[in-house]
């Protein structure tokens, strides 16, 4: 399988990652860090629903998150220790998880609108099939879009989560209402991650259909086969 991850950030973190699996304690597995970035989002959710200072619990759940998530599996193959088909169904199911507790724990605080981050939560699900799908098709597992990965978008989470911890939050009555600035930050993630997988998806479709030989028409014979 081919892993593509090419990001705005992908240099610098290979290298911080290779140096921190290089200092990795012994005693401390793959799969420990992958509770740690499980227990990460937890620490998130808890800190957007008690909101107030309590946004700092929630980046620093985003940090322990990205360490647990990030580190995983880069130490076991620093470690030469991978477990292919085990890791891969780990991975993805604790980052399923992971992910719907820090969207739903976004949608419980005061600054974001429940229905908007349940929208965002749903356009990354969408995504992660397409990966998923891709992947399966063509043997390219791709982590980024656009330049953009799993870390810049934890990233800018937790700027934001800094920024309304520290500042006031804007604010605006729409249709009886109240809308903040990180309602419409979201709204334009959701549309983001949708514009991106139809197109993704239209292109990779294309590329399949040029691969597989066939008209793509049925014959009759073909419709017996279904």
């Amino acid at each position: 399988m081919q892993r593509i991850n090419e990001t705005l950030l992908s240099r610098a973190e290979r290298r911080l990652l290779d140096w921190a699996c290089r200092r990795m304690p012994a005693r401390v597995s793959s799969d420990m860090l992958t509770a740690l970035g499980v227990a990460g989002a937890g620490l998130c959710f808890a800190g957007y629903v008690l909101a107030g200072a309590w946004l700092w619990l929630a980046v620093a759940g985003m940090a322990l998150n990205w360490v647990g998530d990030s580190l995983d599996g880069s130490l076991a193959r620093f470690r030469r220790a991978e477990r292919p088909r085990y890791g891969f169904f780990l991975d993805h199911m604790t980052d399923t998880l992971a992910i719907a507790l820090i969207m739903v724990g976004i949608g419980l605080s005061p600054h974001v609108n429940l229905a908007v981050a349940l929208a965002a939560l749903g356009a990354y699900y969408a995504m992660t099939i397409l990966t998923m799908a891709t992947c399966i098709a063509t043997g390219v597992f791709r982590i980024s879009f656009g330049g953009l990965g799993p870390t810049e978008i934890r990233l800018v989470i937790a700027v934001c989560t800094a920024a309304a911890a520290l500042l006031p939050v804007p604010a605006w009555t729409i249709g009886g209402n109240e809308l903040t600035i990180y309602d419409a930050l979201m709204a334009a993630v959701a549309a983001g991650l949708v514009v991106t997988c139809l197109a993704m998806a239209r292109r990779t479709a294309r590329e399949l259909a040029a691969l597989d030989p066939g008209s793509g028409k049925s014959s009759p014979a073909d419709a017996g086969r279904h």
